[in-house]
């Protein structure tokens, strides 16, 4: 059985058909679910879009412990927590063990199966200290991270340890602050043996960290740059490694402009999708703006 791909993603934006279409392009064999919301149900057509609300009862039991600890803004950070509860309802109504989750600013270049296989010794997989490409093998690891974080809000003195890693956190650096990449540090330094960064390169291949990092790599417009092989493989040189193949790319902040370049097959269809839905996108923009009037 082929392994499905995940992502979740609220509302719409330019960027997510191009997401869509390459993990598709990838992994043709693959089922690829869009848990989303009415705002991207257009792309029922060509994913399985399913409304996040089906699997957000643990989600938003969590959110009546939540409390902000970021720069950012209250919802996005809640958001980012809660997809991992999304995640773990949704793999089990399923029956699934194993997935790939991907942020919807990714662009995936790796067969989901044949590398999920290289990664199965380990439970969830991170790059760098992001989930933004994380390969579920084992649903019960995800079950007890999703615990771990749930334990962190409603422990005895939880929010008042939360709150002085906060101010920590902040006597080193700018914006930002307690995030689920906070969580899966955490985790990792407790079960080593349960996440891998797939970062770092294993038998010469790499999940992207984010395309703005580019301190080891080769770079143009800030972000790294890639070359395109005759096979299809993305190769680039990391400095003190070699070359290694990138198996995906990750467009993140404002890399996202560069997102329709790197999408290397861009047919007719793919043309007229990402035209329709710029479109749309406005459309549900105005629409969006006259019901918040409304209420």
């Amino acid at each position: 059985m082929k392994r499905p791909i995940v992502f979740i993603h609220s509302f719409n934006h330019p960027y997510l058909p191009l997401s869509l279409w390459q993990a598709r392009q990838s992994n043709p064999d693959s089922e690829i679910f869009l848990i989303g919301d009415g705002w991207n149900a257009h792309f029922g057509f060509w994913v399985t879009h399913i409304n996040a609300n089906q699997y957000s009862t643990s989600a938003r039991e969590f959110a009546s412990h939540f409390n902000n600890f970021s720069t950012n803004p209250h919802h996005f950070e809640l958001v980012c927590l809660q997809r991992w509860f999304i995640l773990e309802e949704f793999m089990k109504a399923k029956g699934f063990e194993n997935c790939l989750y991907l942020d919807s600013d990714i662009l995936l270049y790796g067969d989901a199966t044949e590398d999920g296989q290289k990664y199965s010794s380990f439970g969830m997989t991170i790059s760098g200290i992001s989930g933004h490409s994380n390969f579920i093998n084992k649903l019960c690891d995800l079950r007890e991270f999703c615990s771990f974080i749930r334990e962190a809000y409603v422990k005895p003195n939880g929010l008042q340890i939360l709150e002085e890693k906060y101010r920590l956190f902040r006597e080193t650096h700018e914006a930002g602050g307690i995030s689920d990449m906070t969580f899966f540090t955490s985790f990792k330094e407790k079960f080593p043996d349960k996440i891998l960064d797939i970062s770092k390169p294993l038998n010469g291949m790499a999940y992207d960290i984010a395309m703005a990092y580019i301190e080891f790599f080769p770079n143009e417009n800030g972000i790294k740059k890639v070359e395109r092989e005759l096979d299809g493989k993305l190769k680039i040189r990391q400095r003190g490694i070699g070359e290694i193949e990138l198996r995906s790319l990750h467009f993140q902040g404002e890399a996202k402009r560069f997102m329709k370049a790197h999408v290397f097959d861009f047919p007719a269809m793919l043309w007229l999708l990402h035209g329709f839905n710029k479109g749309l996108i406005l459309c549900q923009r105005i629409l969006k703006k006259g019901l918040s009037f409304i209420r």
